[in-house]
């Protein structure tokens, strides 16, 4: 499975290209996408507060806070990206809700990001990615999240996340790439599986990668604090996760 190192770059999500890439390929065809949202929903559902400010980490499009703000007419916003491509694509996307929406430049990989989005937050939501991240600053920024989060508050986070073996890591990555080839059929590519399933495996942000296991991760919510941590949804390398901050604190 791809190593936990430090060396990995998400700066190649500084490129024009490979944001586009993943935008207008990937991410629309991400396996169970209206379930994973409908999860996000549901977990916001059940936040000891009222949803009235929502911040997105890594918010690449928009697509997570969009759902949120238009599920949550009375809740404002903020989506924070260090990629000036990803950041574009949420301004054309959510330049509908005017001044209900804020969007800020900032670097996860650095707790500066924190000036860039005051607190506090009903909810925090993120979606792939804090797996850019080395997991020493994984963990540090749960903690940083449940500091700005209000009592009552609720973190969501849909990941990718480390596969137990290399066996089940190719697993998943055969079942995304035929995902990914079923899609391109339907749009009448004519691609063949193999083709596909080796662009996947070869795409630039791959090296990005720094993947942790979600029972890792939810053990790190749960030594900071957060209540009720837990994986709540998982298909292969994909998975929903998070926790709550008790409304005594």
């Amino acid at each position: 499975m791809p190593t936990n190192s430090e060396s990995g770059s998400a700066d190649v999500w500084q490129r024009p290209d490979v944001a586009h890439g993943f935008l207008d390929e990937r991410s629309l065809a991400l396996p169970y996408r209206a379930e994973q949202l409908e999860v996000v929903l549901r977990l916001l559902r059940h936040a000891g507060t009222p949803i009235r400010r929502v911040l997105d980490l890594g918010c690449g499009d928009g697509v997570i806070l969009e759902t949120v703000l238009r599920a949550v007419p009375e809740a404002s916003g903020v989506g924070l990206d260090f990629s000036e491509p990803m950041l574009e694509r949420a301004r054309q996307r959510l330049e509908g809700l005017g001044p209900r929406l804020e969007l800020v430049r900032g670097d996860l990989r650095d707790t500066a990001w924190q000036r860039r989005a005051s607190g506090p937050f009903d909810a925090v939501v993120s979606g792939f990615a804090i797996h850019h991240l080395p997991d020493g600053r994984k963990r540090a920024l749960y903690a940083e999240i449940y500091e700005r989060l209000a009592p009552g508050g609720a973190f969501v986070n849909c990941e990718h996340v480390a596969s137990p073996t290399p066996e089940v890591e190719a697993m998943f990555d055969e079942a995304n790439a035929e995902h990914l080839w079923n899609q391109r059929r339907r749009r009448g590519e004519d691609v063949t599986f193999d083709e596909v399933h080796r662009e996947y495996l070869t795409r630039p942000d791959r090296a990005a990668n720094i993947l942790a296991p979600v029972e890792t991760q939810v053990a790190w919510l749960r030594e900071i604090g957060f209540h009720n941590a837990d994986c709540f949804w998982k298909w292969f390398e994909l998975a929903i996760f998070g926790g709550y901050k008790s409304a005594d604190q």
